[in-house]
């Protein structure tokens, strides 16, 4: 029978042998050097903002950067912002209107990665309607327009172009319907246009008698964040050199993307199961080309849209919205 002593010298034996033969503690990969996994929670969204994340981790360009990615589910960006400020999130996923709303409101955030801008060259952020004469922007002074939100992006650029237009965006009357029930109000004579972004943009647009007014994105100005990764001021201060590895591995997903139109299509189909109509149409939808470097001026000229037509008290200081500048 061992003594005290004896059992204490094997069990050290047992883990110096554990250790030797390769074993190693979550997060520290054996063998040689091996740099330790940074764990990074994100809260997420189910859009198609969010592929070059999900790419990232499926071709392991994430843990190429020394990074394990944990992703959660949020409905919107009130899910993703709560699951950062309560610390269940590092960071989060969010357009970039209700992240100026939120910070300009107090919450301190700040943005740690974009991956898409608004080019002005979309094709599918598409004001539709049925009425040929309405041709232009200022056409829909009067008419009754169905929107996701009053203030959201698609409902500020139709109010821009337009005032760009010749138009007063005061008189345009907004209705808000969810997605699936705007193109049976525009069908059915109960708004006047409609807008719809993506695959319900194709869809809309192969009804007979649906026709495209102008694309929203045309009125904004060019280089503006769109789909941005946030988290909390405090965290992006203390965690200065992994959200580095953050953007970096998101450049490369980008990247990729970019370079595999087919993988993202097939992430989009994904996001559509529920919606066949939408889905088989997914060949057809021109793609986002993901960007993660940032314009701090044309974030500057979006706010003064959002502050002249949105509804935004005052603007947030560049410096302030971005944790980082390009390459950095």
């Amino acid at each position: 029978m061992l003594n005290v002593r004896g059992a204490a010298l094997v069990a050290i034996a047992a883990a110096v042998a554990l250790l030797a033969s390769g074993c190693s503690s979550a997060g520290e990969p054996a063998g040689g050097g091996s740099t330790a996994i940074d764990q990074v929670k994100v809260a997420s969204i189910d859009v198609e903002g969010t592929i070059p994340l999900l790419i990232g981790e499926e071709q392991g360009i994430f843990k190429k950067h020394g990074i394990q990615v944990t992703s959660t589910m949020s409905p919107a960006f009130d899910g993703t912002l709560a699951s950062v400020m309560n610390g269940q999130a590092d960071v989060g996923f969010a357009a970039s209107p209700p992240m100026i709303r939120a910070m300009m409101k107090g919450a301190p955030i700040t943005a740690v990665a974009q991956t898409a801008i608004i080019s002005g060259e979309e094709q599918q952020a598409a004001v539709v309607a049925k009425d040929p004469s309405l041709k232009s922007p200022k056409d829909l002074v009067g008419k009754r327009v169905a929107v996701a939100s009053l203030n959201d992006l698609a409902s500020i650029g139709i109010r821009v172009a337009v005032a760009k237009d010749g138009g007063n965006p005061d008189d345009v009357q907004f209705v808000e319907l969810p997605g699936p029930q705007r193109l049976p109000a525009l069908t059915g004579g109960k708004v006047d246009a409609a807008i719809f972004i993506g695959a319900p943009a194709v869809s809309a647009l192969k009804i007979d008698g649906v026709h495209l007014v102008f694309q929203y994105t045309e009125a904004l100005p060019a280089g503006s964040p769109l789909d941005m990764y946030f988290s909390k001021v405090d965290f992006a201060t203390g965690n200065a050199d992994l959200l580095k590895g953050f953007r970096a591995a998101m450049t490369e997903a980008c990247e990729y993307a970019n370079a595999n139109p087919d993988l993202v299509r097939e992430h989009i189909r994904k996001l559509l199961t529920d919606v066949p109509e939408q889905a088989g149409v997914v060949d057809q939808l021109e793609l986002t080309k993901y960007r993660t470097d940032i314009n701090p001026k044309a974030l500057m000229e979006l706010q003064d849209a959002l502050v002249q037509y949105g509804g935004l008290e005052k603007t947030v200081p560049a410096d302030r919205f971005f944790s980082f500048e390009n390459g950095k």
